[in-house]
């Protein structure tokens, strides 16, 4: 885990910010729905820290690129990568 620790310590604060804005919410607000999905998604990387499998593809068991998992720590999977990269690439024409 100590090569993760920086983003161990960011999924931590990250959690700690998603638990006080679900305090705060108010039950009926339709975004609810999002940071309780976000909040998983960080609870499960941080569990995949703490034993040791943080990285790899929870389909094929391969590693995920770790200049990608330090932008987007929650991915679980290739397919998620590959997602996300769409969004991340830059245009060809500006």
């Amino acid at each position: 885990m100590k090569r993760y620790h920086f983003i161990y310590e960011e999924l931590r604060r990250t959690k700690e910010e998603l638990l006080n804005r679900l305090e705060k919410a108010d039950k009926d607000c339709p975004i609810l729905l999002y940071i309780k999905a976000e909040l998983n998604d960080v609870e499960v990387a941080l569990e995949k820290m703490e034993a040791g499998d943080f990285g790899k593809c929870e389909m094929s068991g391969e590693l995920l690129p770790d200049g990608l998992l330090g932008i987007i720590p929650i991915a679980r999977s290739e397919k998620d990568i590959k997602m996300m990269e769409t969004y991340l690439r830059k245009p060809l024409y500006s």
